[in-house]
């Protein structure tokens, strides 16, 4: 079923359901109410905040609001390590829920995003000098105007701050894996003399990917690269599955790999059906039906298969092919007479 009808029948029964109507659902997001067509009815949102205050109003979960998220938007789900902005959402959503106060808890995010800022400020000797276990200290802001009815997000936010250590590990450790793979192998091949760092990737990388992926995958990243210092300020994960495509691209991943890797990130995984995504698809297949040996490579090397044996000829082979994938894409769709979009 195409996307809009799908999206549009979801809504028809929601509003059967609950009673709540599509200009009560505008009216509960202040936004304009068009009898001839309610905007997000008509055409599918682009935000994830639209999805988000759509679901609120019709007191929906986050698990419901996720699937809407990554399925109509392509965008990545609400994810409870990142303490700069999904982390309220996800509280204030299920607050939502359980909401027998009429309290608009849409429209008070940026309060409560100030108390979780407020929680964050107070515990950051405790998160990254790791003086103490933050499981065990007692949320005591102080400030006057955070009073009592702010005790929940307080709490929330503490409770989440050991795992916001570890937010990305996974999917960082993923890109880890490909960048320690493609230049060791590049060191054990004496004719190589380019690649012998991060920094030496530039060409196959930009600076916006260097940048990401020198920061260590086990920490969160919280050294200004100006000063070399420690900074308060709540470092924002990049976002843009678009981004993170390009990305995987760089570093030579392919189907399997780049839907291994969003779904770790929290997004859905490439869509055939997609125009965009179906032709990078079917480029992305036919470029590893003709460069076998990257796929052992990968399964050796990522994957950790200790029964695939390579010659270091065979390995720089697939790293060479590896590093040449987006260069062979850019030039596959200017044959088709199409721009390349993933740069």
């Amino acid at each position: 079923m195409h996307k809009l009808r799908r999206w549009k029948r979801i809504l028809d029964q929601l509003s059967e359901e609950t009673g709540v109507s599509l200009k009560e659902v505008c009216d509960y997001m202040q936004s304009s109410y068009n009898e001839a067509g309610v905007s997000f009815y008509v055409k599918l949102p682009k935000s994830r905040k639209s999805y988000i205050g759509i679901g609120m109003a019709f007191h929906q979960s986050v698990d419901v609001i996720n699937n809407w998220i990554t399925e109509f938007a392509s965008k990545r789900r609400l994810y409870a390590k990142d303490i700069s902005e999904d982390l309220v959402w996800i509280y204030l959503i299920n607050a939502n829920l359980n909401n027998l106060d009429n309290i608009n808890y849409f429209l008070r995010y940026e309060e409560y995003q100030s108390v979780a800022y407020a929680v964050f400020c107070e515990r950051w000797d405790e998160i990254v000098l790791k003086y103490e276990d933050t499981a065990d200290v007692e949320i005591s802001l102080g400030q006057a105007e955070f009073g009592p009815e702010y005790d929940g997000i307080k709490s929330f936010v503490a409770t989440h701050m050991d795992a916001f250590k570890t937010a990305y590990s996974k999917p960082r450790s993923y890109l880890d894996k490909y960048v320690t793979g493609i230049i060791e192998t590049c060191r054990r091949n004496p004719a190589n003399k380019t690649i012998k760092s991060l920094n030496s990737m530039r060409g196959y990388l930009d600076d916006s990917m260097i940048n990401f992926l020198s920061g260590s995958s086990d920490t969160i990243n919280v050294v200004d690269r100006k000063t070399g210092k420690r900074t308060i300020n709540i470092k924002h994960v990049p976002k843009g599955r678009k981004k993170y495509i390009s990305l995987c691209l760089s570093l030579g991943m392919t189907i399997d790999d780049i839907n291994h890797f969003l779904d770790l990130m929290g997004y859905a995984p490439l869509n055939m059906l997609d125009k965009e995504e179906g032709r990078l698809m079917t480029f992305l297949t036919d470029w590893e039906h003709r460069h076998l040996v990257q796929r052992e490579f990968k399964k050796k090397n990522i994957d950790g298969d200790a029964t695939v044996i390579l010659t270091d000829a065979e390995e720089f082979e697939a790293v060479d092919s590896m590093l040449q994938l987006k260069s062979d894409l850019i030039e596959e769709y200017a044959s088709h007479e199409e721009e390349y979009p993933y740069s």
